[in-house]
């Protein structure tokens, strides 16, 4: 069976904005969708996320992986690890890089993303983990820089999509489906 996963962001879960709607197109083409709630997703930790996804038991090799916003982070330091597999496609939605723009933010709190981030993300062995990267982002993202999320689409050979006035692609944004992102991937599905 066609496997794949969704990866949500902080303070957020699998049946939030259009992870769902995704999730159902998934399974409308045969695939088997892994979507868990992350632990203590109010402060991503690169180390427990990783731990819990190889708990799980789920085969990675050739899905299709959705990340959203700390979950895109997290499938970009899932492709930096030496132990995980080749992919079908890298989906980094909102890709969260840096905490550049969360200054001043109300519910930013200081010292929430140390955990998070790799001290740097190379793109040679990113590229290597999986066959197509596909980014979307939103004009917007008052949250997560666009230039930085199209400097690595770039250096991944990706393609890049934007959402006009899609905000972050969460809760204020009301993107409830993402028929962009199905468009792009009916060539990996």
């Amino acid at each position: 069976m066609k496997k794949a996963v969704i990866l949500h962001g902080t303070d957020s879960a699998p049946d939030d904005f259009w992870m769902p709607w995704v999730k159902s197109q998934l399974e409308d083409h045969q695939y088997e969708v892994y979507a868990p709630v992350l632990p203590k997703n109010h402060t991503p930790d690169k180390r427990l996320y990783e731990d819990f996804l190889k708990a799980s038991n789920w085969d990675f090799e050739d899905n299709i992986i959705v990340g959203h916003s700390s979950g895109a982070t997290t499938l970009l330091n899932l492709l930096s690890a030496d132990w995980f597999p080749k992919i079908k496609c890298a989906v980094l939605v909102g890709t969260f890089l840096n905490e550049k723009l969360l200054v001043g933010v109300s519910w930013y709190e200081k010292g929430q993303f140390d955990n998070l981030f790799l001290d740097e993300y190379d793109s040679s062995v990113i590229k290597e983990k999986a066959k197509a990267f596909i980014f979307v982002h939103g004009s917007d993202d008052p949250y997560c820089d666009i230039k930085d999320s199209k400097a690595l689409c770039d250096s991944l050979n990706g393609k890049f999509i934007v959402i006009e006035n899609g905000h972050h692609l969460a809760g204020t944004s009301k993107v409830t489906s993402l028929p962009e992102l199905m468009e792009s991937l009916k060539s990996n599905l």
